[in-house]
């Protein structure tokens, strides 16, 4: 270990060490002002695990703090302590999970305005419970604790909520929501389940902020709905999470600190104007700092190790030779067999035909290029074999078996990789975090090490060496093209969907990226190809099959098909055919 690293050890120990001693040494107001310190601290960082990486902004953490505050009031006086805590974290846990399943599908300003309303929906439930069935408006708890216990709980639950995001940040799952988080389609299509992984992480969350609110409940000594369910602590959470940095792992303590501190002070001396501050506070740190001050801090040191992983990388890619994707390396030249079929597949968009009865095979180990003047149902092709939206009617066969009613990750998991139409890069992510998201979720999964050097790997084969820690959208558009292709590469696809891949290249680099797809044709790759550049549709495809208007017009090798006075028609229009 370096002298620095030791020093910061030390450092971290003697601040955990003088904030345990609080409760020995530290008056009654200071004792009071950690425990607002430590819950605010606990509620962000749990805040921070779902709405960090996802950038889903939830409202909720009001709620599920009320959650475990009237799970110990109702429950303190049967069960002991350990018990209480546990049962509020089960409940807060089922809640989000039954919350979930449910909004998680939702985005953006939908999923703020329900997550907000969701503590207010829960306030009136319990509240009309209290009336109607309690016979009270609220409860007392007389719980056996005291004020240090309830302080030194709360460090527990600070060291247990860092402890779960550090072990999130270096897990599939944590690389499965920072996916989620940039781009969910492309999420969909490298393997991952994001219901189930942003499902995940909420329960995760929730239950953090659900044994928080039990913890603090004793403090009240009498609970009612408003107060257990004060709407103003979602607020103070996603401003204290915003202000250090809801990426980073010690950003929302950071961030907890200071505004901890300046909310009490606007509380005890401008009591009047306290949600006019707190609104200027929220719209100077979105504005001033988007990304927290751990954020731009961190810019400044990203652009210092970049500049060090970007030297000397090359080495290693100059040794990689010979395929490197397992599925590809093991098929079979081209046969009678087909590996996908599409059979009287049907598309509407309201009454446009984007897909009208359209069949067609892909025989292993061929190119098959899918052309076509603009809108005639191409990309809405590729769509239906890769699952990112479902067919009307027909069949899609992968190896014989139906893919139809199967979700794009699922598709992906076996074996269809894909490239966009516009190209789909995981802009804060580096080179080679955009390739390991496609290693770690395929079947089997690809993790740590042995993950870390088939990335390179592949990114020396696209011509990408070097730049595996450069983030990904400081990438021009050529490369971004071929990293999206390694991406791709990394499922170890059975087939290959290039969607104008080969489009806004200039002279020199068409020829280098036909020269690319020639290769990986060689290494037994199936490939279709949607493509405008008809040298690129000449040189690479076994067959061509011709849209126009949704229908298939045409089928066969390159030449007879735009020899077909049909498919001239459909290019040209009929006056110039």
């Amino acid at each position: 270990m370096s002298p620095r690293s030791i020093g910061l050890a030390g450092a971290v120990l003697v601040a955990v060490a003088a904030a345990a001693a609080l409760p020995l040494v530290g008056s009654g107001y200071h004792l009071a002002l950690g425990i607002s310190l430590l819950y605010f601290s606990v509620l962000a960082t749990a805040w921070a695990l779902f709405s960090g990486p996802t950038n889903l902004v939830s409202l909720a953490t009001a709620a599920f703090f009320g959650i475990g505050a009237y799970t110990t009031a109702v429950l303190t006086e049967l069960l002991p302590w350990p018990v209480v805590l546990a049962a509020s974290a089960v409940v807060g846990i089922v809640v989000a999970l039954i919350v979930g399943l449910s909004t998680l599908r939702l985005s953006g300003m939908y999923f703020v305005i329900f997550s907000f309303g969701l503590a207010e929906l829960i306030r009136q439930v319990v509240t009309w419970y209290e009336v109607n069935i309690h016979g009270s408006v609220g409860r007392y708890i007389f719980a056996d604790t005291t004020t240090e216990g309830i302080y030194w709980r709360l460090m527990i639950l600070l060291a247990m909520a860092l402890g779960a995001g550090w072990l999130i940040r270096r897990s599939r799952l944590g690389l499965a929501v920072r996916v989620i988080g940039q781009d969910e389609v492309v999420a969909r299509h490298v393997g991952i389940d994001t219901t189930r992984a942003k499902l995940a992480l909420f329960a995760v969350s929730a239950g953090f902020m659900t044994v928080t609110g039990a913890v603090m409940a004793p403090r009240w000594t009498y609970l009612d709905p408003a107060i257990a369910f004060n709407p103003v602590i979602s607020f103070e959470v996603v401003i204290m999470a915003l202000f250090g940095g809801a990426g980073s792992l010690f950003g929302p303590l950071l961030g907890a600190v200071p505004l901890v501190l300046l909310f009490d002070v606007l509380g005890a001396y401008f009591p009047t104007y306290f949600s006019v501050i707190l609104g200027l506070v929220f719209v100077f740190i979105v504005y001033g700092l988007p990304h927290g001050v751990i954020g731009l801090l961190e810019s400044k040191v990203a652009a210092l190790r970049r500049a060090s992983l970007e030297t000397g990388m090359s080495a290693f890619a100059e040794r990689v030779t010979g395929p490197v994707w397992s599925r590809a390396a093991a098929h079979e030249p081209a046969t009678d067999a087909p590996v996908l079929e599409l059979i009287d597949a049907r598309k509407s968009f309201g009454g446009l035909k984007a897909v009208d009865g359209v069949s067609f095979t892909l025989n292993r180990g061929e190119i098959l290029g899918l052309i076509g003047p603009n809108g005639s149902g191409k990309t809405t092709a590729l769509n239906l074999i890769s699952g990112a939206i479902p067919a009307d009617a027909g069949d899609i066969r992968l190896d014989g078996k139906a893919i139809e009613a199967l979700p794009p990750h699922r598709i992906a998991q076996r074996g269809v990789a894909r490239t966009f139409q516009l190209v789909r890069v995981l802009p804060a992510s580096t080179c080679l975090e955009n390739v390991i998201a496609g290693l770690a979720f395929h079947a089997p999964p690809l993790w740590g090490e042995p993950a870390d050097e088939k990335a390179r790997a592949l990114i020396a084969r696209v011509g990408l060496a070097g730049r595996e820690g450069m983030p990904a959208g400081q990438l021009t558009y050529i490369d971004q093209k071929r990293l999206e292709l390694a991406r791709a590469l990394a499922l170890d696809p059975h087939v290959l969907l290039l969607d104008e891949w080969l489009a806004g290249l200039n002279p020199s680099e068409l020829q280098d990226g036909i020269a690319l797809v020639k290769m990986l044709r060689q290494e037994g790759l199936t490939i279709i190809i949607v493509e405008h550049v008809m040298d690129a549709i000449r040189s690479l495809c076994d067959r061509c099959v011709v849209m126009n208007t949704g229908r298939k017009i045409a089928e066969g090798p390159p030449a007879a098909v735009l020899a077909d006075p049909e498919v001239i028609r459909a290019y040209l229009g009929d006056a110039d055919a």
